[in-house]
């Protein structure tokens, strides 16, 4: 009985197809450009394999990796390690394997035809790999399925809602390329990869959310996070990492604006008076119990927070605060320590104490915001 193709490895098979396709001409305007597929696409036991449109001029065609080495790129690794994911975890590829351009040298869409010359080699990958969610950059990305096994989904009404395809989930997002986020801006963006990762992770697979209590998928403890871990779970993940006096800064900012927008604040958390700004006397605590899992906590010149090993709960706010925290933190991220703190200072609450204190006043017991109310609010004497 001879062997059948699906019985050799799968790095013996991954060999084969980069060979097809190194060899392809089938395309008069691509046939002569670097495809890119190769052993650099990444993790082929991936659960999750990501399909873009074709490889940038200024990224992919020159590094020979997917997405990566230009703008896009750098979109794309930044979504990623919000979730906590890595490109070794995953798997990329492209509708197209070459780069597709214009006359003039710059990026062009891929035609129909090309898409469809292509069809083959994105099918065998599929195969290949056996992802359990395929995650599609695009609309291009997302015909490119149509032509393997019909479906009638369109990016703007399907994005980053999953659907049943050939055996498998699909989650159509949009290409964290500059052009696309005229249509989805980053924040945005960085919302879908959060809600994507709470569907599958990239190496033990679908997420099952049948359990009543949040279970790690890393390692199976059973904790209750509070509404504060979550939150500043969610700012590590965002920025990578950040100081300790930053964190307790943009927690109050957070907080503030949240206060604004809906009317309560998203930790429920007290903030004091403190010589160097707003202070949460909780945050202590609560970095405590989430160092060495969620969190690490590196005592140099200041303290830095970052990621740590093995989260144990996942970042579960609703799409509007997920939307909100990401906007909160586009809008102070950035900002050094000082800055972040001179605009502390300026917020109304704290400008209310600081008024108070220039008359005299002793404003230690008022606090800056607590039970959903500002120091202007708290104060009785005013």
């Amino acid at each position: 009985m001879g062997m059948s193709f699906l019985s050799f490895s799968k790095e013996v098979r991954l060999d084969d197809l980069c060979e097809a396709v190194r060899h392809c001409t089938l395309c008069s305007r691509l046939c002569h450009r670097t495809k890119i597929f190769s052993k650099f696409n990444g993790n082929i036991y991936s659960k999750v394999m990501f399909v873009a449109e074709a490889p940038g001029r200024l990224g992919a065609d020159r590094t020979g990796i997917p997405l990566y080495g230009d703008k896009t790129g750098d979109n794309f690794e930044t979504l990623l390690g919000n979730i906590g994911w890595r490109r070794e975890d995953i798997f990329i590829t492209n509708a197209v394997l070459c780069n597709p351009r214009e006359e003039n040298g710059n990026n062009s869409t891929p035609t129909r035809e090309e898409i469809i010359n292509c069809i083959p080699y994105l099918e065998m990958t599929i195969e290949l790999i056996q992802p359990d969610v395929i995650v599609t950059l695009g609309q291009k990305a997302l015909d490119a399925l149509n032509f393997i096994s019909p479906h009638s989904y369109k990016l703007k009404e399907q994005v980053g809602i999953p659907f049943k395809w050939e055996r498998r989930l699909v989650v159509p997002l949009y290409h964290p390329g500059p052009r696309a986020l005229l249509h989805r801006s980053l924040t945005k963006q960085r919302s879908d990869f959060i809600r994507l990762a709470k569907i599958v992770h990239p190496v033990k697979g679908l997420i099952k959310h049948s359990l009543r209590r949040e279970v790690s998928h890393y390692n199976q403890e059973i904790i209750s996070p509070k509404a504060l871990h979550k939150l500043i779970l969610m700012v590590i993940q965002t920025l990578g990492q950040v100081t300790y006096f930053k964190l307790t800064k943009l927690l109050y900012f957070i907080d503030l604006e949240a206060l604004q927008r809906f009317g309560q604040t998203l930790t429920g958390e007290i903030y004091l008076r403190q010589q160097e700004g707003p202070w949460m006397p909780s945050l202590k605590k609560a970095i405590s119990f989430m160092s060495e899992k969620e969190i690490k906590v590196f005592h140099h010149r200041i303290p830095i927070v970052s990621r740590g090993p093995s989260p144990r709960f996942s970042i579960d706010f609703n799409e509007q605060t997920l939307e909100f925290v990401l906007e909160v933190l586009d809008k102070y991220g950035n900002l050094t320590n000082t800055e972040i703190k001179t605009l502390a200072y300026r917020t109304a609450p704290m400008k209310y104490i600081l008024k108070q204190e220039a008359q005299g006043r002793d404003m230690r017991k008022v606090p800056v915001i607590y039970n959903n109310k500002v120091s202007y609010e708290l104060d009785g004497s005013s």
